[in-house]
């Protein structure tokens, strides 16, 4: 029976490869790299100690090959015991209280009767022989790494529960690129198999890079009925004068962890040619993943839907704003969405907010803390620009950091300072930004807000006390036409709209088919509420991949990605991103009732071009 208890739930960061960086760090490859646990124990520590340090939740100890067969080749077979114990305690030492250590068991390089000469009772008491000694140093669970025959599976998992039935068992198998494996088993025979002898999780590694792993766990994950994990290769190696080079760089593998986790896979790492580069990007892909997710779930905690006794008049929506009254009227839209500064000096801010109105756009666009990050107050930004430049603002107003009661003061405060437009968003987790252990409120969702929005535009508050006059907020909502779960942000979106929400701005989007779809949808549903589209005209590959694994809820095709890859020159690589944004624009302004540009790097003037302005 399966051991993984409730503390093993959340998904997980299990570090990157250990040999290759030995290997990197100077061992040369005729030595057995599991002997550096008593001959270089130091260099073993600094290599769990980098991974610890980039971001890993689970390290892996140096014993893949100490097994009593392997280490026979080099005469070591009498110090197994030795060099495990070695090998859990450095990772221990490292992992401290705050991490997990998981120990290395390799195939033993024999096969097991009938293909080879070996029994399987020889080859459990071998496999029973490391992990003795893992346990004893102490390992938090065991993960058998790139096995490719099942019956020496069945042999380790066996000779595991003989020293500890309850020690956590992760299992690895690697296939080739058409997900087989040597021999005449299937892939869903050999799984089936595997998961029958009661180890804890189940999934790959090695062989494959995070490309063509993906696509396995795809076709196959609907046959694993216990968690997923999964651990690729940097690519396939090449020679590079001399020595074998693993080319999937670390933003390649940030963008593959999101997918394999939207993919339900609980525990990614890394196998051959990872480092802790590769493990610092991909533990923020999934530091993301993590925050988004718990955002989605978010409810409401107050009495937001009991009735008032008398709402005051409501101010028609057309007479909101100047905003408001050209989306009543059904004319088009076009706001820039620009950054409150880092520091005190809105200077900047109003220069672009300036060429905004000069270029004839409807509203400046301002973000509330994006990404988590400290920023000059978004509505304080808002009310400068409005009164030092005269175009109207969109001010971004999150429910991270005010509770209930800060909520309402604020909203009454943009009313009271003539601020009317109010983009409504649940915010970033603080996990996301530069302050992760920050304090996130989250007394309610963005539904919630709006329904408090709302409730203040009827002249009460959330508990059904009269206020002195009616706010008249222009209420906005933010929805992702490429979220990864569309059914259910198509669901919360629904509840926006019942809520109250009279206007929404997407996410940037990157994908065409993917936002026709969703118009599609809302066309069918009969809506009726106007939609602006968010537009980011991309600068270079660079700019993409962050795109991609940095900024939550954008996904961003390979095609486009690809466009990147041969631009001769920084301005080469800005004018394929105004193609793309252009070509995009004029594919779907006929769709939509307007447009939110995005400044990239703060460049007015490039987003302007994408309407032609």
């Amino acid at each position: 029976m399966p051991m993984l208890g409730d503390s093993w739930t959340r998904s997980a960061l299990f570090d990157g490869a250990i040999g290759t960086e030995l290997y990197n760090r100077g061992l040369f490859i005729n030595r057995n790299y599991e002997e550096a646990n008593l001959v270089s124990p130091g260099l073993v520590s600094d290599i769990h100690r980098d991974y610890r340090n980039a971001g890993a939740e689970i390290l892996t100890t140096n014993s893949w090959g100490a097994s009593r067969p392997r280490l026979r080749q080099f005469g070591l077979e009498e110090r197994v015991g030795e060099i495990n114990l070695q090998a859990a305690r450095l990772a221990k030492d490292v992992a401290g209280k705050d991490l997990r250590v998981a120990g290395s068991i390799g195939p033993l390089g024999q096969h097991i009767e009938a293909i080879g000469s070996m029994s399987f009772g020889q080859a459990r008491s071998h496999f029973r022989e490391q992990a003795g000694a893992l346990v004893e140093g102490g390992v938090d669970c065991a993960i058998l790494e790139t096995f490719t025959r099942v019956e020496e599976v069945e042999a380790a998992v066996l000779a595991i529960k003989d020293v500890d039935n309850t020690l956590p068992i992760f299992a690895c198998i690697a296939v080739d690129e058409e997900g087989l494996l040597p021999g005449s088993v299937s892939l869903e025979t050999a799984i089936d198999r595997i998961i029958a002898t009661g180890v804890d999780v189940m999934g790959f590694n090695c062989h494959l890079g995070p490309l063509q792993m993906l696509e396995i766990v795809k076709k196959i994950k609907h046959r694993i009925s216990v968690p997923i994990i999964v651990e690729p290769n940097a690519g396939l190696p090449r020679d590079v004068d001399g020595r074998m080079m693993y080319m999937s760089n670390p933003e390649y593998f940030a963008t593959f962890t999101k997918r394999f986790l939207e993919e339900g896979v609980r525990f990614v790492g890394g196998c051959c040619g990872t480092t802790p580069r590769h493990s610092k990007a991909m533990a923020q892909a999934m530091r993301h993943h993590r925050a988004l997710a718990q955002g989605s779930t978010i409810e409401l905690v107050t009495r937001l839907d009991s009735p008032v006794l008398e709402e005051k008049p409501r101010l028609p929506f057309a007479e909101k704003s100047r905003w408001s009254a050209k989306l009543a009227r059904g004319e088009k839209v076009y706001t820039i969405e620009l950054l409150p500064p880092l520091g005190s000096d809105p200077a900047k801010l109003l220069a672009g907010a300036r060429k905004a109105l000069d270029a004839g756009l409807d509203a400046v666009n301002l973000p509330d803390g994006p990404r988590a990050s400290s920023r000059m107050s978004a509505l304080v930004s808002a009310t400068l620009v409005e009164q030092k430049v005269g175009i109207e603002t969109i001010a971004h107003f999150t429910c991270r950091d005010r509770n209930l009661i800060g909520m309402q003061a604020d909203l009454l405060g943009m009313q009271g300072i003539g601020l009317r437009n109010v983009l409504l968003v649940t915010g970033d987790p603080p996990k996301l930004g530069d302050y992760p252990d920050a304090t996130g409120v989250f007394d309610i969702d963005s539904i919630g807000l709006v329904k408090i929005a709302q409730r203040l535009n009827g002249g009460f508050d959330i508990g059904g006390k009269p206020l002195s006059c009616a706010s008249s907020l222009s209420l906005g909502v933010g929805v992702n036409p490429l979220a990864a779960n569309f059914e259910e942000e198509l669901r919360r979106f629904e509840r926006k709209l019942e809520a109250g929400a009279e206007w929404a701005i997407t996410q940037p989007v990157f994908h065409v088919p993917a936002l026709l779809r969703f118009l599609e949808r809302l066309e069918k549903q009969k809506t009726g509420i106007p939609i602006i589209i968010g537009i980011w005209p991309l600068t270079s590959l660079r700019n993409a991949q962050f795109m991609a694994t940095e900024v939550p809820g954008v996904e961003i095709p390979d095609e486009i990605m690809q466009c990147f890859e041969g631009a001769s020159s920084p301005e080469a690589a800005r004018e394929i991103g105004i193609a793309i944004a252009a070509e995009m624009y004029g594919s779907v302004i006929d769709r939509v009732q307007g447009v939110q540009l995005s400044a990239p790097f703060g460049r007015v003037d490039l987003a302007l071009r994408v309407i032609g302005r």
